[in-house]
């Protein structure tokens, strides 16, 4: 019998990883998936972790769902025009998106916490284009670890993680790229600022140690935290759920058949995702 992996040191943040391997591997094993991720079910499998708690949380594992699915076309779209990237992934967590979306040519670096780094190694096998670096996002000497080349187009990517910094994090966090990789693209989601305020009442990370620290209403206040910030876009992915009525409570199945405006300004008004692009400072 395989050993299961020991997972009792990933507490706070660390832990919430495990809400979306578990979304992504319950999706794989349905009968119609719209996602599939065979890596999810196999490393869910060599946990010994209980992902019991988690299993009537529709709304997180669908929302984890579509969100994953956004990020994976952003992703394509921007190697379609720059396919030699260099794609930073920050508070990487268990994330398989690098196999999903891999061209052959893209650089890849995962960030996290060091005992998320190892218990990644468990799992995943590091190649010269695929490479982790075991660090806090915080911690900012990561960034000395990224072999960008000389005038390489980058993107930097942190999936369900800024809600989890205050706003004085996320803000330095920014500036700290801008600094040292503008001119960059930044793809992030954040909550709305009531969303952010409701840890406790949240379907999953309810279950863990975490807490939401910041929401932001707005996004084209994120143009304000530094020079040369522009916002390029915003995708209200959990609008995606209505494309899945099958997917949905009953309840909420009539009220969207009925009044459809409804779930869509709830649902929208919750999460986003946004593209930021940050130039160099002006001297």
């Amino acid at each position: 019998m395989h050993l299961q992996e020991p997972t009792s040191d990933l507490i706070g943040v660390a832990e919430t990883l495990m809400i979306t391997l578990y979304a992504r591997a319950c999706e794989t094993r349905r009968p119609e998936p719209i996602l599939r991720d065979r890596k999810a079910v196999e490393i869910l499998e060599g946990l010994d972790y209980d992902f019991s708690k988690y299993e009537k949380s529709w709304t997180s594992q669908l929302g984890c769902v579509v969100r994953a699915m956004e990020y994976d076309h952003l992703v394509q779209n921007f190697l379609e025009t720059h396919p030699s990237a260099m794609i930073v992934n920050l508070g990487a967590g268990l994330c398989t998106r690098f196999s999903r979306v891999d061209n052959g040519e893209v650089h890849w670096c995962e960030v996290d916490f060091p005992e998320v780094i190892a218990l990644r190694r468990k799992f995943f096998q590091e190649s010269a284009r695929h490479q982790f670096i075991a660090q806090s996002i915080l911690d900012f000497s990561w960034m000395d670890n990224i072999q960008r080349q000389p005038n390489q187009p980058m993107m930097i990517l942190y999936e369900g993680v800024s809600m989890y910094l205050s706003e004085v994090e996320n803000r330095t966090l920014l500036q700290q790229i801008q600094s040292r990789f503008g001119p960059v693209e930044v793809v992030f989601d954040v909550l709305n600022h009531k969303r952010s305020q409701r840890t406790k009442q949240h379907d999953t990370v309810s279950k863990t140690n975490a807490e939401f620290k910041w929401g932001i209403d707005r996004s084209s206040d994120l143009e304000t935290w530094g020079p040369n910030i522009v916002l390029k876009g915003e995708t209200f992915y959990l609008t995606n759920f209505l494309r899945y009525p099958q997917r949905l409570p009953i309840a909420w199945r009539i009220v969207s058949q009925l009044f459809p405006f409804i779930p869509l300004i709830l649902f929208k008004n919750s999460g986003r995702i946004v593209w930021l692009h940050i130039g160099q400072h002006l001297d």
